[in-house]
């Protein structure tokens, strides 16, 4: 359960989300969070946690700027993600993530699942434009933040106890990603807690190269060449002017996993075992 103050840093954390919207304008398409906090310091009797929120890059047929198809792309991204017998490239991205947020923070918490995208307010009969971010954390509270286009400050709701008839419409959707996410990792873990190299037979481009494992799940592991915690990884702003980019590249083998806001999750699988080199004459 989370405590006043996470809720509140929460809430911190969907202002936060909103200024982003307010500075990149309107007519942007829809931003899916995930929020997670992490150990901030490990002394004290008390352990500090930081909290933060990463973009799920969407891939750009989902990309969009109408608010009414959301809750349905919400559940079939929940249904991507809970789907073990048909991987997807949405598998793949949320793999990344998490195995990227696990190798700097392995007591990492998932809280939870936040959508930004501009809607249509009705205020004293006549509509209005506004910025939405809508939330559901893992104690299933809701939150409800709408900035009306120009107003200076945004009006959040929290509900600990929401009714059905105040839930947002893409509250149920964020609750079955939330759910899906965490069934989906806990899989994934247990599916790698071995450090075994488990090398593909063939490399697939729609598969992930990347996965946690070990005791813990604090190790990354190349799933093409059987490299454990030989990668380097960067972050940086996206130059789609909005979300980050990601880049892991296995040390080894070379295969690399890309994300970013437009294009979503890429794989670039490397020959493995390489191809063996000749002198030159």
């Amino acid at each position: 359960m989370l405590s006043s103050n996470a809720v509140h840093t929460l809430a911190g954390c969907l202002m936060a989300a909103d200024a982003d919207a307010e500075r990149l304008g309107w007519g942007q398409a829809a931003t899916l969070l995930i929020i997670h906090d992490r150990p901030l310091n490990a002394a004290g009797p008390k352990r500090r946690r930081e909290m933060r929120s990463l973009e799920f890059p969407l891939h750009r047929d989902d990309l969009l700027t109408d608010p009414a198809g959301l809750p349905a792309l919400l559940h079939r991204l929940a249904a991507g993600l809970d789907n073990p017998d048909a991987p997807t490239p949405y598998q793949a991205t949320l793999a990344t993530i998490v195995g990227l947020i696990r190798a700097t923070a392995p007591d990492a918490r998932l809280l939870a699942w936040a959508a930004c995208y501009d809607d249509i307010r009705t205020v004293a009969s006549q509509p209005r434009q506004a910025h939405r971010v809508d939330a559901v954390d893992i104690d299933r509270r809701v939150y409800q933040l709408t900035r009306l286009r120009g107003e200076d400050h945004p009006l959040l709701l929290v509900d600990d106890s929401p009714d059905p008839g105040g839930i947002p419409a893409t509250g149920p959707g964020l609750a079955a990603l939330l759910a899906a996410t965490a069934r989906h990792t806990l899989t994934s873990t247990h599916a790698d807690a071995a450090c075994g190299p488990q090398v593909p037979p063939h490399a697939d481009p729609d598969e992930p190269i990347f996965g946690v494992c070990g005791p813990d799940s604090t190790s990354i592991r190349c799933r093409i060449c059987g490299a454990v915690d030989r990668i380097t990884s960067a972050e940086v702003p996206s130059m789609a002017g909005y979300g980050e980019d990601t880049h892991i590249r296995c040390i080894r083998c070379g295969s690399v996993e890309t994300t970013d806001p437009i294009f979503g999750w890429r794989a670039k699988p490397a020959p493995w075992p390489p191809h063996p080199t000749h002198d030159q004459p």
